[in-house]
């Protein structure tokens, strides 16, 4: 399914948002009870409240020393640095890669497998990340983490690697840190033919392809399909 993640809008308090979609079809003003009874306009777009990303800690055998969320958590847990002989990332290199994750995400980029292993490969100097090795990372979860779709949660005491093996990577299984955020139904859900109109030609494509006062790419949402790829 796609993914509508909100880099830029910022709910009030009394649970207002920044951004309104009027031309969804058939808006309100639009509809005819018998023909169109439910209209879809305006639509609002919420951004979620919760840290995409949170910084991790391991102690000294590879354990995680606390419960730790976000994307920099799941990286650490899904990738293997499998040019180095199959070692577990550190935790730098997994803050890092999040970051520069988080970062595509902000400036409206791609998030495919390409794009995702290139800054895996940059931080971790060799050829790891997707598909590589024994990493278990896909192009779904991380944008399932980072639109705020999902909430992935490693407990404490998750083992990612042996340190007596020479900090091999131990992938653990990952399914059950998944979990649906507490305001799941407030995020876009709406995935019919006049999102992907809106996204394409509309006012979504004008929100994703926004620009500051100094021109600078500023996106307000940027929609991605579930390859990675943008939807606009």
């Amino acid at each position: 399914m796609p993914f509508v993640c909100t880099p830029r809008i910022v709910n009030s308090t009394d649970g207002g948002v920044s951004l309104q979609i009027t031309h969804l079809f058939p808006h309100k003003t639009q509809s005819n009870a018998v023909i169109t009874p439910r209209f879809q306009g305006p639509l609002y777009v919420y951004a979620h409240t919760r840290s995409i990303t949170e910084a991790t800690e391991l102690d000294a055998q590879l354990d995680t020393a606390a419960e730790f969320s976000g994307l920099e958590a799941y990286i650490l847990a899904s990738v293997e640095n499998a040019d180095a002989g199959g070692i577990a990332l550190t935790t730098v290199q997994a803050a890092n890669i999040a970051s520069d994750l988080i970062s595509r995400m902000q400036s409206g980029e791609p998030l495919t497998e390409v794009a995702i292993n290139t800054e895996i490969a940059a931080r971790t100097g060799g050829d790891n990340g997707i598909n590589i090795g024994d990493s278990t990372a896909t192009v779904l979860e991380i944008l399932q983490i980072i639109s705020g779709y999902k909430v992935f949660t490693l407990p404490a005491g998750t083992s990612i690697g042996d340190a007596g093996g020479g900090d091999a990577f131990d992938a653990p299984v990952l399914g059950a840190f998944f979990t649906d955020p507490a305001d799941a139904n407030k995020l876009w859900s709406n995935f019919t033919s006049t999102f992907y109109v809106s996204a394409r030609n509309g006012q979504l494509k004008k929100a994703q392809t926004r620009r500051d006062a100094n021109g600078n790419v500023a996106p307000l949402v940027v929609c991605y399909a579930d390859d990675g790829t943008l939807i606009q």
